[in-house]
């Protein structure tokens, strides 16, 4: 295995995912540039964009719903299907074909997370379903290809990847999230929890200080109120050696509130009213 020229950091997110990275061949020390990647995506029929970040939707339209060459990418040609900023402007008008919150499905004890249960109640008929695993496995290959299109020196599958999934995701949802990312040739992957991505990156914002600011004893609580969950964490401070250390000591219980459901809730009041 060749040594990888960038670690890449994918938050693979209910309602956007993102890509960032970092150069290893141009940081040394203490010195790191990080870059968030612009994900190529379409905005319209036969019109891709660059944008930041890649919305967590997907779409499967109607035989008959766009013509051809409407939904070609960069990369590929996929008629039964659409991902990003048109897949949720499109599936606003037509929810029964819109897959979202795939990630909240993913982490659901009570269903089958590799059965054809996406979207939910649409006509098995008229619609072809998804399993939350494999709307993953889709929003990993958009970012693959992505990045491959614009990295074609350094494809994805050759470099370091971390995957941020929350903390309170359960063993099946944690599996199944690596086994996603194995199936579109990460091989050299990490899962990292999210509270705990948040934190280092505290730490490194704080160039350091972050000693001045905690004391054994404290405990930190960092709060991950995302697009679909709301993720908890507690962080202790410790001391080893006359040196402070970080402990994760405790993870909330998986609360499926964050801004979906969120939104759904007040259409709710709203409609009452």
């Amino acid at each position: 295995m060749t040594e990888a020229r960038y670690a890449v950091g994918i938050d693979l997110g209910t309602t956007h995912c993102a890509l960032s990275y970092v150069d290893l061949s141009s940081s040394e020390g203490e010195e790191v540039s990080q870059d968030l990647m612009p994900v190529p995506q379409l905005t319209a029929p036969g019109a891709v964009e660059e944008l930041p970040l890649l919305p967590s939707f997907l779409y499967l339209p109607h035989p008959d719903e766009f013509a051809a060459g409407d939904l070609t990418l960069p990369w590929s040609s996929s008629p039964n299907m659409m991902l990003g900023q048109l897949a949720r402007t499109v599936g606003a008008r037509t929810p029964i074909r819109l897959v979202s919150s795939a990630k909240s499905w993913l982490c659901h004890p009570g269903v089958d997370r590799r059965a054809p249960i996406l979207p939910p109640g649409a006509p098995e008929v008229e619609v072809a379903r998804l399993s939350p695993y494999d709307a993953s496995v889709h929003y990993l290959q958009h970012l693959r290809d992505a990045w491959n299109h614009l990295h074609p020196s350094d494809e994805l599958a050759e470099q370091d990847v971390t995957v941020t999934v929350p903390a309170s995701f359960d063993p099946a949802a944690r599996e199944l999230t690596a086994e996603a990312a194995q199936s579109v040739g990460f091989e050299r992957l990490i899962l990292l929890e999210e509270p705990q991505a948040a934190l280092y990156s505290w730490i490194h914002e704080s160039n350091g200080e972050w000693r001045n600011q905690v004391r054994v004893g404290d405990v930190i609580l960092v709060i991950d109120l995302g697009g679909g969950t709301t993720d908890l964490s507690l962080i202790a401070v410790t001391e080893q050696d006359g040196s402070l250390e970080l402990n994760r000591v405790a993870v909330g219980d998986h609360i499926l509130l964050g801004g979906d459901n969120m939104d759904l809730a007040l259409a709710h009041v709203v409609k009452s009213k």
